[in-house]
């Protein structure tokens, strides 16, 4: 479901269609004010109000009659009609019969022997619905044997929109468990609001393939749900909202410029919450200080600066993505605009002019295909005619681009972050980034480029084959100019000590009340960690998240520093499980679950439970969904990212170094602060 088909939606009803009580003998009583508070307190309150529906009809929730249904419903007044801009949920429970090859629902004065004349067919009311205008509807059955209008349905000259769900709560021969459908719907949305109920993703919407699934499996076997034919079956629906879905906090990029490439989940998981120097969007603070001669040329380098590439390389965590974070979301308005008193503060020479970069692309885990795809949709390329496939070739983008260039008139400034984590990132950079600016005597592209370098100059000789990624990069660019901020001038240790003293004194820290402890172990951490922001992040944030202050002669801390990301990730994992060695194994195994992800991390729904267990190798030991939510609750849940990959909620670990500790050097981490494992090769 895209934002654009949300925003479109104008207007949000909840029908309640639902009879308790019947004249005729032969239809007992049925309790079914419950089934409608659920439906009502999910839709009409649970959600944020910009996705909340409105009860319309409330008179058809108490036993209504067939004239106050076909007012309703079959030809309202034009204001009230239902129209392309609308969303609707329509329940209709009670009970439900079948004669003469139709399907009818019980009213209150339906009598059993006339119910042409006294009960509704139920297909009337769905023939009603399908003359309206209405895109979005989920219109619940909850009637015996309601699959009975599956006959009648598909004989309409007008079929209902692919777009609805209309869900009966039983076949045509099963007589349904009164109140059970809405009953298993309940279970359900009691569960998504748990914190288990992230399992089933953090999007505004549900997935309808998701939705069925879950409801059936609280049904259980004996009643069967199957849609109409036509129905919907898969995809974000907007008559499903998500109750889990909390609005990020992060601001959004201005949509309507196209000169911006910053996809929202990309803003929400990195762009946004590095360039504050924070690992999510949840975490508070503008922590990014320092590098201001790094921030200087990276600005001239994008603003004023010539034509070209520029490389920004360094080790794993030494701040690359930081520093292009910082680039990028400072030069955007909207961000700016969110946080005016944070960049007022800046000095005016370290912010780049608004707009300068015109696209923004985080490579993790992507595609030559999709980078391309987001650059050229970014700026507005027009887009190339797909194959028979529907996909759109490598080569017919690069083309479009390439006209699209060579007719603009003013230099074009992207950059691409992590070309190290690409999915595939040699064909990246040789299908793509190598055919950015094919006129190198004219050139009219400014290329800013992340990527991870081991550190220090490469030998000459070596073959281009054998070169680091950066190397490589560097020599098929052409490089105009290579940015180490690993190494002097643009690293400097007081730089680390000034990050990891604002964490130091983040509120509920123990360091808050104790400034001289904090700048003292800050100066310390800097100079063990070296040029490791990642280390002093870490180490800094455990601390912080402590009861009592941690002097800085601590030998037990100088030790986990001294041994790097390893040492630190290892003494956050003791302290937070001090006294359960089997709940520190059983975080690493869920943690080392999302190193073993490709692309932008490991879905939870039935995925990530069962990575976890293929890690552990323990038949005795089986993970599940409350496992995964323990973990999220824990502190240690901060080591993750929430993102999103083909509309599916995935997690991964918030840096690429925090992945190759745990798939290479996890039994470390179980060692005890004095111990050192040697790691086995073989096996998990």
């Amino acid at each position: 479901m895209t934002d654009a088909v949300d925003t479109a939606i104008l207007r949000r009803h909840f029908v309640a269609i639902a009879t308790s009580s019947y004249d005729d003998p032969g239809y007992p009583p049925l309790d079914v004010g419950p089934e409608v508070r659920t439906l009502r307190n999910w839709l009409c309150s649970a959600v944020p109000e910009a996705r909340r529906f409105t009860e319309t009809y409330p008179q058809l929730a108490d036993d209504p009659s067939e004239d106050a249904i076909r007012a309703a419903l079959r030809n309202p007044p034009p204001a009230d009609r239902w129209r392309a801009g609308d969303a609707a949920v329509v329940f209709v429970t009670g009970h439900g019969v079948t004669s003469d090859g139709a399907h009818w629902t019980v009213l209150r004065s339906t009598e059993s022997g006339r119910l042409r004349s006294t009960a509704l067919r139920t297909a009337d009311l769905i023939a009603w619905l399908s003359e309206t205008d209405i895109e979005h509807l989920f219109l619940v059955l909850d009637l015996c044997y309601a699959g009975q209008t599956a006959a009648e349905t598909v004989a309409f000259d007008r079929q209902f929109p692919g777009t609805w769900l209309v869900l009966p709560s039983a076949t045509k021969e099963q007589e349904a468990v009164t109140g059970a459908l809405t009953t298993a719907i309940a279970e359900f949305l009691e569960e998504l609001a748990s914190p288990l109920g992230a399992k089933y993703g953090l999007q505004p919407h549900l997935d309808v393939t998701v939705f069925l699934d879950a409801v059936q499996a609280k049904l259980g076997a004996d009643q069967q749900l199957m849609p109409l034919p036509g129905s919907r079956r898969s995809g974000p629906h907007p008559c499903l909202p998500n109750p889990h879905y909390r609005q990020s906090p992060t601001a959004s990029v201005t949509a309507q410029r196209s000169d911006l490439a910053l996809p929202e989940h990309d803003l929400r998981t990195h762009w946004g919450p590095r360039s504050r120097g924070v690992a999510g969007p949840e975490e508070p603070g503008w922590l990014f200080t320092g590098r201001e001669e790094l921030m200087r040329e990276l600005i001239h380098a994008t603003a004023t600066g010539e034509m070209g590439t520029v490389l920004v390389t360094g080790r794993a965590g030494s701040g690359k993505s930081a520093v292009l974070a910082r680039l990028v979301t400072l030069s955007d308005p909207a961000f700016r605009e969110r946080y005016p008193a944070e960049v007022d503060r800046i000095p005016a020479d370290l912010v780049p002019p608004s707009g300068a970069v015109d696209a923004a692309v985080l490579a993790t885990g992507k595609t030559s295909h999709e980078v391309i795809d987001q650059v050229c949709r970014a700026l507005g390329v027009p887009e190339p005619e797909g194959s028979s496939t529907g996909l759109m070739p490598l080569d017919a983008w690069i083309s479009s681009w390439q006209s699209w260039l060579s007719a603009h008139d003013r230099p074009v400034t992207i950059v691409v972050d992590a070309l190290d984590e690409a999915a595939n990132p040699p064909d990246l950079l040789t299908g793509v980034l190598a055919r950015l600016d094919p006129d190198q005597s004219h050139q009219r592209v400014r290329l800013v480029i992340g990527v991870r370098s081991p550190g220090g100059p490469h030998d000459a000789r070596t073959p281009p084959g054998l070169l680091p990624l950066a190397d490589r990069t560097e020599r098929l660019l052409s490089a105009r100019r290579r940015i180490r901020v690993d190494e002097a001038p643009w690293w400097r240790e007081e730089d680390v000590a000034g990050y990891a003293e604002h964490l130091l004194r983040m509120p509920g820290s123990p360091y808050t009340g104790t400034p001289s402890a904090a700048g003292e172990v800050a100066r310390v951490l800097a100079a063990e960690a070296g040029p490791s922001f990642l280390t002093a992040r870490i180490s800094a944030t455990s601390l912080a998240g402590r009861d009592t202050v941690i002097a800085a002669d601590n030998p037990s801390w100088l030790r986990s520093v001294k041994d790097g990301v390893v040492g630190v990730f290892r003494d956050d994992l003791h302290n937070t499980f001090p006294d359960s060695p089997d709940d520190r194994l059983r975080a690493v195994h869920l943690l080392r679950a999302t190193a073993f992800a490709y692309g932008r991390g490991l879905p939870w729904l039935g995925i990530w439970p069962a990575v976890a267990d293929a890690v552990a190798d323990d038949p005795a030991r089986r993970y599940g969904d409350a496992d995964i939510a323990w973990l999220l609750g824990s502190r240690l849940g901060g080591y993750l990212v929430t993102d999103e990959e083909d509309g599916v909620t995935v997690y991964r670990l918030f840096h690429d170094a925090l992945r190759t500790a745990l798939r290479e050097q996890w039994r470390d981490l179980l060692a005890g602060p004095d111990e050192h494992v040697v790691q086995r090769s073989d096996g998990p």
